[in-house]
């Protein structure tokens, strides 16, 4: 009977063994990371997949994206002799398209200082408007630089501080107008007083909408002058170095721009 039970015991033994055995086994398969033939040949032909996209600039990961990707796939360590040589590629390819990047975030940099500087000059003499919608082209470029962004702090001051034609009432825009031709002309800042003149015209449909002088009113009857054109009607305030003129009426076309201004004297 002994005998039995001491067999039994044995049994158990090598049932409890037996098992032991095999989960170390498998323990140890996953903890060394071994992969048999055929997961290693997919991962590696995956590999060399997003390797070759990479080389040949048909991925659309961003180029930290694929930095990271050659990175992990280098890390593997797959030994393979073709893949080795792709990484190297792969590494080359992204190290001239970092520095090509670079170049041209650098000149996209220098353009937009260039132009934030001759902003802050304004030799032009462009309007707040204008000055705005060159500004938001180069805050949309995105380039992240702190020289540049004090630069465009400065503009964004200089533009408030010139104030938007987008609240000034429209009469008073064209009044405006005219005056700093008159006072740019009579300075002798003549490529002044045409740069107001330039910068007026968008205000109307064109060089030719119609400008009326009123020389008299009774009522309802009016008398005016010979029509002109806004065009020649503000060649006239520069040549003459004065404004005489005011705003009394005007029309707009379906596009609000002034088809025909109506003009009395102050």
């Amino acid at each position: 009977m002994s005998g039995i039970v001491q067999k039994f015991k044995w049994q158990q033994l090598l049932l409890i063994l037996l098992i032991a055995a095999v989960a170390i086994g498998s323990d140890g398969c996953k903890s060394t990371g071994k992969l048999t033939k055929k997961e290693r040949k997919a991962q590696i032909e995956a590999a060399k997949k997003q390797l070759g996209e990479i080389i040949s600039g048909t991925s659309t990961k961003s180029l930290e994206e694929q930095d990271r990707t050659v990175n992990d796939i280098a890390g593997k360590n797959f030994n393979d002799k073709d893949l080795n040589q792709m990484i190297i590629q792969a590494q080359q390819k992204l190290k001239r398209a970092f520095a090509e990047r670079d170049k041209n975030k650098q000149v996209k940099i220098d353009e937009a200082r260039t132009k934030l500087l001759d902003m802050l000059l304004n030799k032009e003499g462009k309007s707040a408007d204008e000055l705005q919608k060159e500004l938001d082209a180069i805050k949309a470029l995105n380039l992240n630089d702190r020289d540049i962004n004090e630069l465009i702090a400065k503009v964004e001051q200089k533009i408030v501080s010139m104030g938007s034609s987008a609240n000034i009432p429209l009469k008073d825009q064209i009044e405006n107008a005219f005056q700093g031709i008159a006072t740019a002309s009579k300075s002798g800042d003549i490529s002044k007083a045409s740069q107001i003149i330039k910068n007026t015209m968008p205000l109307f449909t064109g060089e030719d909408a119609t400008v009326l002088i009123i020389i008299s009113r009774d009522g309802s009857i009016v008398d005016y002058d010979k029509p002109t054109t806004i065009k020649r009607y503000m060649d006239f305030v520069k040549d003459q170095k004065a404004s005489r003129n005011a705003v009394d009426a005007y029309m707009l076309d379906t596009n609000g721009k002034i088809k025909e201004l109506d003009l009395i004297k102050k």
